[in-house]
């Protein structure tokens, strides 16, 4: 990839004929964070994200938009910690795409970061250091759910669509990071190759067996941590808590972006698809996955 990467506006536009405004760096959208946030140009931003300085000891979380990566970065945080104090940060704040590089420079080790890019848009230290890397999926269907909701939240990203409208987007045409389809399976060949360390795992199953994945990412980060503190870590990672501490601990310099009343967090249920999604749009992601997935390996829960 060329230092300067080719950014240009991008409109979507979904069955109804409501628009999706967002920018595209390098042929993927990206959401369209304000540039006060990037503290420069886009161009600018991902030239200096490709170029970043990346630690012996950083650890990356990457996933598709809302497959959990706000529970698990406060995970690593606390692991990495040995605690179970909140940080005070939200993670958008070590969110490569979404935060001035420069700030970076100024985190004290070890640091978790975390990212929606795809891997060829990641700085290339990562590769060159082989980072290590934790990779979270979540079933399409909720991950679809969780995302109208969110973008129907935000002020910035300002789409008037339904769920229904949103969905045509979701299987048929694009949206921020790309289809989830493209985005997962452009991973799962990513990670046939890799020379960097990966703890693979699902949201499904971090629901299912919390206490289990705590210990192996203690495992995998090479964290001395006991058992006790593994299933306090996950009590005080539960949704709830982890809302409340949103609200009322966390510097959260996104709230100004989301409209009155509205929250990142909003259920975190696995399975809540089935009191949204219709037959005809089920059966429309059903048909997708069955033709895009069907030489993945991945396994794909809807209900634990």
């Amino acid at each position: 990839m060329e230092n300067q990467s080719q950014v240009k506006p991008a409109i979507f536009i979904d069955k109804s004929g409501n628009e999706f405004k967002t920018i595209e760096v390098d042929g993927i959208p990206i959401p369209p964070f304000p540039e006060e946030m990037l503290g420069n140009s886009y161009s600018e931003h991902f030239r200096k994200l490709r170029e970043m300085n990346i630690r012996d000891d950083d650890v990356i979380i990457c996933a598709y938009p809302k497959a959990g990566t706000h529970w698990i970065w406060e995970v690593i945080q606390m692991l990495r910690g040995q605690t179970t104090e909140y940080h005070k940060h939200i993670k958008e704040q070590h969110m490569l795409e979404a935060t001035n590089i420069d700030s970076f420079d100024a985190e004290p080790s070890p640091r978790v970061l975390n990212s929606h890019l795809w891997p060829k848009q990641l700085p290339k230290q990562i590769f060159e250091k082989k980072t290590k890397i934790i990779y979270l999926t979540r079933n399409p269907k909720d991950t679809a759910v969780s995302m109208f909701f969110h973008f129907n939240a935000s002020s910035d990203l300002n789409y008037h669509g339904n769920l229904s409208d949103f969905v045509d987007l979701y299987v048929n045409k694009q949206l921020p990071y790309g289809l989830w389809y493209e985005y997962v399976l452009e991973w799962e060949k990513f990670f046939k190759t890799t020379e960097n360390p990966f703890y693979q795992f699902s949201y499904e199953d971090m629901q299912q067996n919390p206490v289990d994945h705590v210990k192996g990412l203690a495992k995998f980060l090479e964290t001395d941590v006991s058992d006790e503190l593994c299933e306090a870590i996950v009590d005080a990672c539960s949704f709830n808590k982890l809302k409340k501490a949103n609200d009322e601990v966390k510097d959260d310099f996104i709230k100004p972006f989301m409209k009155e009343g509205r929250s990142l967090y909003r259920k975190g249920k696995v399975g809540d698809w089935k009191n949204w999604l219709t037959v005809a749009d089920s059966e429309l992601i059903d048909q997708m996955t069955a033709k895009r997935m069907e030489d993945s390996q991945i396994k794909l829960k809807y209900t634990i």
